[in-house]
């Protein structure tokens, strides 16, 4: 079992050149892979991109990378002459609407991110390309340790969830008996209340039959029973099982819904309630799983 929050960083370096990759991973419906990259790496996306959907099945995935080329033994400099130019316009207008004097100071705007940037000269496309799907692929490697991680802290939260709910209805079937008879004791009292009321003995036999049958839950605890058996036998696994599991958990809330619905008497509204308590709790983390 997996989570879906991670998080990993992997570098590589070759020719003096240096490039640093982040892969930042939270909870998401669906696969979303988010890529930012230095504008001399833009044309690597796709192939980055699609790395990250080999390497992940479920999440939000976001991946940057950084580049350090101060190693490089031959680099070209070059400036975003627009980019700076629109620096040191809005720097005026900041300037004017604050009711300051002064400009920028040219060491201050070569400082400001992307003016300047260094371009190897003897580094292939291709190459470039191995330095960066190297890096990712240890960032990856990282990140889906640390998933791994913290999926073993929530297979331990569900199986905490599950114990206390199997109890519960162990709990449940000693009390479940009782409840036709419940059920049948308070209609009886209830017609007792209405002395003027006439109704056919064959018929208000069938009446409160039906009735204590409509209070039977030991349907409901059979399938609770079997889906908590087989939630247990899906934290074994490996592989991606967050949206199966999702699924489950909404049959488990409807199951121990149904037993609140039918209670015919406190101690089993109480168990009841309790069994759909465990059921959010394990449907809430289950949206982290991948």
């Amino acid at each position: 079992m997996h989570s879906m929050t991670g998080y990993g960083r992997g570098t590589a370096n070759r020719g003096g050149m240096s490039l640093t990759a982040e892969v930042k991973t939270v909870n998401h419906r669906y696969l979303d892979v988010s890529v930012r990259l230095p504008k001399a790496l833009m044309p690597l996306e796709v192939a980055l991109r699609k790395q990250l959907t080999e390497c992940f099945s479920r999440g939000r995935v976001e991946l940057t990378i950084s580049q350090d080329l101060s190693g490089a033994q031959a680099t070209m400099v070059r400036a975003n002459l627009p980019l700076a130019a629109d620096y040191a316009k809005v720097a005026a207008q900041v300037a004017e609407a604050a009711g300051t004097k002064g400009k920028i100071k040219l060491s201050d705007l070569l400082a400001l991110p992307e003016v300047l940037s260094l371009m190897p000269l003897d580094i292939e496309a291709q190459a470039l390309l191995a330095l960066a799907q190297e890096a990712t692929g240890l960032a990856c490697e990282a990140a889906q340790a640390d998933r791994q991680r913290e999926g073993a802290q929530l297979r331990g939260f569900f199986q905490e969830r599950l114990d206390l709910m199997d109890q519960a209805l162990l709990d449940l079937q000693q009390v479940a008996t009782q409840q036709p008879a419940q059920a049948r004791e308070r209609l009886d009292k209830r017609l007792a209340s209405m002395p003027d009321l006439q109704m056919d003995p064959a018929r208000l036999a069938q009446e409160i039959a039906l009735f204590a049958d409509r209070c039977d839950i030991s349907e409901e605890i059979s399938r609770l029973t079997a889906h908590c058996k087989q939630l247990r036998q899906m934290l074994t696994r490996t592989d991606a099982l967050g949206r199966e599991m999702d699924f489950l958990a909404q049959e488990m809330n409807r199951e121990a819904n149904t037993i609140c619905s039918k209670s015919a008497s406190l101690a089993v509204t109480r168990l009841g309630l309790a069994l759909k308590g465990e059921a959010d709790k394990i449907r809430e983390q289950i949206q982290n799983v991948e």
